[in-house]
This record gives structure tokens, C-alpha cells and sequence, in this order.
């Protein structure tokens, strides 16, 4: 199977694990059509304009396109869209979220599949386990393409869980990124669901462990979006507790924006010279919350040592006492009295450091993550579910 159709929400963006999939899919002679219910990323990394050539937006609902197909599929296949669009409806009936977004993207599933169809997609993918995974899912059952899923972290699984069991089961296998996410996904759906626990992995080649060499003082650091999940608040507390303290620790916040590839080359030196990343992520009001950030594997391949709150992804990259330390969420004071010890006795940080890149080696090693999605997305040998005709329920 050496063709699918990719439906996400905007790209490309600043991120980097969706854009590297595509274009790691791209080499190995995958055909791929990108399908986005929105537009570009605001930011782009300059790397990803390239992925511009196979992305077409499909999700406005002024784009009379969307409401042709949709009326086509309707002329063509009543016997599918109607049962279908109405399972989806109903299973939204407790969410105005979800119900606004599965009625507001019929036009683009019915795109997607005119799209699957003309240019002879064999597969239709979710990028995302909300939206962009209810279009592939309706796409995929109006033109019988195999159909499957992606789901990552907060915004795609926690807002709201309409119809997200159906999917699951429906899907010929869904990955998520995260372990608790997929323990969840399975006690949601089912043992018919096929789950795939799929970490999106770290260069090991770039991210190389060498040169590592601590700054002469304490050297804190924070990498990513400035953004509330994040928790950068309760790292600048906590610095503010160790410096009360008598620990004269500095803490150095890079913010995540269009200009990281370029600058990647001064994060590596940051990487070799502090003594530990912070991520004191929290879990949002609305369900949004972190996966495992990219910058924390980046740091453990580095032989950083971290420390992270015990909340969303993070508990199952940061092995508090083996690899860094864990403290509550939005607790300030927990947090610098966790990395305290560390910064006066830098011989456990040096430990701690030796035992994080080989663990990232056994679990995180993209190349050999891609490998196992690779299979996933191209064989033609997945476990056949019940329901799989177009048409027939999950």
C-alpha cells in the first residue's frame, strides 16, 4: 500500500512530528496527499514549505468544492452518508463542540473522499484523533479505503470523547504517542480496537550525546512554546526558591517559534552546558495538556538529566530518581525541592545524565519508530475488524 491520504487539522506548522512522518514517507516512495481541515500554521519551519506541494485545505465551509461532493456522495451513496453523519451526530449530542465539528466538517469528509477516490488513495488517515480522524473515518467508509488514526495528547482526546470509541474500533489500528493514552483508548473502545503504543522518537545521530560539559554554575533550562501548559510560571517560582535558598542557579527560557530549525545548532550547546531541562507541564481547564514534549527526549538523548511534574506524557519519559526527578503539578515549592539535591551534589546529576540517553536509545530511537509506523501505514495485512465494508458499522 504506497498511497494514503493524510487528514490534519493546519499545516504545515512549527511542530515537527506530523511534517517528519510526511516526509520520511515521502523517501521511502509513499504518495501522499495531505489534507488539512484548516491553513498553514501560522509559524513554519522552512524545512516543511516543500510539503506545500501535496497539501490541499479542504475544511472551509464557504468552499463550494466541500458541498458538491457532499451532495454527490449523497446522490451516490445514501445508504452510507445518511446512517453514517447521523451515528456521528447522535454520539455528539452531549458536546456542542463536537457536534459543531462533526456537522461543520461533512463537506470536507465528502471532499476527502472525492479526493481518495480520484487520485486512487488506498488509505485514508486521521493525523488527529478528533476532527481530522471523523473526516478520514467518514471519508474512508463512502469509498471503502482502509481507514486509521493518530491520536497524540490533550486537545485531540480529552476535550471530548464523542464518537472517539467508534473510531477506534473502526480504525485498522490507531497510535498513540503516549502510553496512558493508549490504555485509555483501549478501555474506551474495546478489545476489538488495535492500539499501537508509537512513541514519534529523537534523531539519535543529531541529538548524540557529545560534548557535554556542565556551565560552571547551575544552568536551568526550559525549551518550547511559550504557552500556559507548558508551566514556565512555576519554573521561574521555583528558580526564585532556590536562589532564597542560597543555590545561585540561572534559568534560561528558549521559546519554540518559526526561527527553532535555525537556531537548532544554539540549542545543542544549551543541551551540553545546563544541568537539567525543566518541564513543569500542567494539565489545562479544558483538557489540553502535553504529550511527551520532543525537547525532553531531545535533552535525555543529550545526557541532560530532567525535571518534570507528574502530569500528562511526562511520567512516562521522566523516571523520577533514574533519569530526573518528578514533582506535583503547580507545585512551586515541590518542584525546587526535588531539583535542590540535585544542584548540590552534581555527582547524582552525572548519574542520572548516563542512565538517560541509554534509555532513550531502548525506547526512542526515530528511526526505528518510523520503521514499525511505516509498516503500519503500508502493509496490506492488518487485522481485519468487523464492519469494514463501507456501509457497515463498527
Amino acid at each position: 500500500m504506497k498511497s494514503i491520504a493524510y487528514v490534519t487539522t493546519a499545516f504545515p506548522t512549527q511542530t515537527f512530528f506530523l511534517e517528519n512522518e510526511i516526509h520520511r514517507l515521502i523517501a521511502r516512495g509513499v504518495r501522499v496527499r495531505v489534507l488539512r481541515l484548516r491553513g498553514a500554521g501560522a509559524n513554519v519551519q522552512p524545512e516543511h514549505r516543500v510539503l506545500e506541494s501535496v497539501t490541499e485545505s479542504v475544511g472551509s465551509p464557504f468552499d463550494p468544492r466541500g458541498w458538491w461532493a457532499l451532495a454527490t456522495w449523497l446522490v451516490r451513496r445514501p445508504h452510507v452518508l445518511v446512517p453514517e453523519a447521523a451515528r456521528m451526530v447522535w454520539a455528539s449530542r452531549g458536546s456542542l463542540y463536537a457536534l459543531a465539528g462533526h456537522v461543520g466538517y461533512l463537506p470536507a469528509a465528502a471532499r476527502v473522499a472525492s479526493v481518495a477516490e480520484r487520485e486512487d488513495l488506498q488509505r485514508i488517515h486521521g493525523g488527529w484523533a478528533h476532527f481530522p480522524a471523523s473526516v478520514a473515518y467518514l471519508a474512508a467508509r463512502l469509498t471503502g479505503r482502509r481507514f486509521s488514526m493518530a491520536a497524540h495528547a490533550g486537545s485531540d482526546l480529552y476535550r471530548t470523547q464523542a464518537f472517539l470509541a467508534e473510531k477506534t474500533r473502526a480504525a485498522d489500528f490507531t497510535t498513540a504517542c503516549v502510553r496512558g493514552n493508549a490504555e485509555m483508548l483501549r478501555a474506551l473502545a474495546g478489545e476489538e480496537a488495535r492500539v499501537e503504543d508509537l512513541h514519534h522518537g529523537v534523531d539519535l545521530a543529531r541529538f548524540d550525546g557529545a560534548g557535554r560539559a556542565r556551565a560552571a554554575r547551575p544552568l536551568l533550562l526550559t525549551v518550547g512554546r511559550l504557552h500556559a501548559g507548558k508551566g514556565y510560571d512555576l519554573a521561574i517560582r521555583a528558580l526564585a526558591r532556590l536562589r532564597t535558598s542560597g543555590i545561585p542557579a540561572t534559568l534560561e527560557l528558549v521559546g519554540d517559534g518559526p526561527e527553532r530549525a535555525r537556531l537548532a545548532g544554539d540549542i545543542l550547546p544549551l543541551y551540553r552546558s545546563a544541568w537539567l531541562l525543566l518541564a513543569p507541564s500542567r494539565v489545562l481547564g479544558n483538557g489540553r495538556r502535553d504529550g511527551i514534549p520532543n525537547v525532553i527526549v531531545e535533552a535525555l538523548a543529550m545526557g541532560l538529566p530532567c525535571a518534570g511534574t507528574r502530569a500528562a506524557g511526562l511520567e512516562e519519559a521522566i523516571a523520577d530518581g533514574i533519569n530526573g526527578v518528578l514533582a506535583p503539578p503547580d507545585d512551586d515549592q515541590a518542584l525546587a525541592d526535588a531539583i535542590r539535591p540535585l544542584l548540590t551534589d552534581p555527582s547524582r546529576l552525572d548519574r542520572l545524565g548516563e542512565r538517560a540517553r541509554s534509555g532513550v536509545r531502548e525506547r526512542f530511537d526515530v528511526e526505528r519508530n518510523f520503521e514499525r509506523l511505516f509498516a503500519l501505514l503500508t502493509g496490506d495485512d492488518a487485522t481485519e475488524l468487523p464492519g469494514r465494508a463501507a456501509g457497515e458499522r463498527a
